[in-house]
């Protein structure tokens, strides 16, 4: 269901009036940007012409109690009964993670999310031999690498068992089908958005006379959230 320029909802449980009010509200939805993420030069990076700021909406006390209730309604159906749930570091995911870990009597677990928006190797929390695990996100931008790969492989990596995987906002992708396919019966989304990606060397945007790409840290993302693009 469309609910907003760029925005369709994905999660049949999610009231459309709740959603549309949080896109009215929170304003998420950033267009005609040229991004590039992550932000440092340490692996492969992608151009953004869009962006999609999960962060201004969880910052919104009713919003995000809105959709931390949708997720673990989600978890409830589904019933995935996760004892950890495995996610970014960042600040904005540890609040809605630690609300949703109380939620659904979960423990977090944080991978290592560097300034740049990469991912580390350092986990913080304890994750136990065969633990089920849900891995989370607030939004995948490039369309399902993160939450259904690389947060998937980490935990797994550190021993645990990964059950299902979610996110607030998925972006644009061909990873969109793979993703689905991976997770058919155990992936949460509750927008979809329409953020496309593309190769820096392929970037329409790199043409001369267009905005050039600056740099999607967090500082930059947080400083696009309140609109001083």
């Amino acid at each position: 269901m469309r609910i907003a320029e760029g925005v369709t909802l994905i999660s049949p449980t999610l009231d459309a009036e709740r959603a549309r009010r949080i896109i009215k509200e929170a304003d998420p939805f950033l267009t005609g940007q040229h991004l590039a993420y992550p932000s440092d030069h340490d692996g492969p990076q992608v151009h953004l012409e869009a962006y999609f700021s999960t962060e201004a909406i969880v910052q919104l006390p009713e919003c995000a109690s809105w959709l931390v209730e949708d997720v673990a309604r989600w978890m409830t159906a589904k019933n995935l009964l996760p004892q950890h749930i495995f996610a970014p570091g960042t600040g904005a995911v540890r609040g809605f993670v630690e609300r949703l870990s109380k939620a659904v009597d979960a423990k977090p677990v944080y991978l290592e999310t560097k300034p740049s928006g990469r991912f580390g190797d350092t986990i913080e929390g304890s994750l136990p031999t065969d633990a089920s695990v849900l891995t989370f996100n607030l939004t995948s931008v490039t369309g399902g690498r993160c939450i259904g790969f690389r947060l998937p492989e980490a935990a797994t990596r550190a021993g645990g068992h990964v059950i299902g995987t979610a996110a607030i906002a998925l972006g644009t992708s061909p990873l969109n089908d793979e993703l689905r396919s991976k997770f058919s019966d155990n992936l949460y989304i509750a927008f979809h958005v329409a953020v496309t990606h593309h190769n820096p060397d392929a970037c329409p945007a790199n043409a001369i006379g267009l905005r050039p790409w600056q740099e999607a840290s967090a500082e930059s993302i947080a400083r696009l959230s309140r609109g001083g693009a």
